[in-house]
């Protein structure tokens, strides 16, 4: 259990986004980024909370509904694309 913790912890540490990006598929999502702060938006639903990228992972911390999530995906950046858990936004 500790390790996992660890694992968490180092996983969730890294540079910083800016800016609002748009998913290009059939379900509009949104991710607007501000220092480590991110609205998500999807659904019709918006969710805020705080991120941290570490290489490949992106981290989000977010409360909805009165509960508190952490959801970590796989991130890439080209540009002004990036691409989180398989799904492509662009700024």
């Amino acid at each position: 259990t500790v390790i996992l913790c660890v694992t968490m912890l180092t996983a969730c540490r890294g540079s910083k986004l800016d800016g609002t990006y748009y998913s290009q598929g059939l379900i509009s999502q949104s991710f607007t980024f501000d220092g480590d702060q991110v609205t998500m938006s999807a659904f019709g639903i918006n969710a805020s909370g705080t991120y941290k990228l570490e290489g490949d992972q992106i981290c989000i911390t977010y409360t909805l509904f009165g509960q508190k999530y952490t959801w970590e995906q796989p991130f890439s950046q080209s540009g002004d694309v990036i691409n989180i858990g398989g799904t492509e936004f662009k700024k």
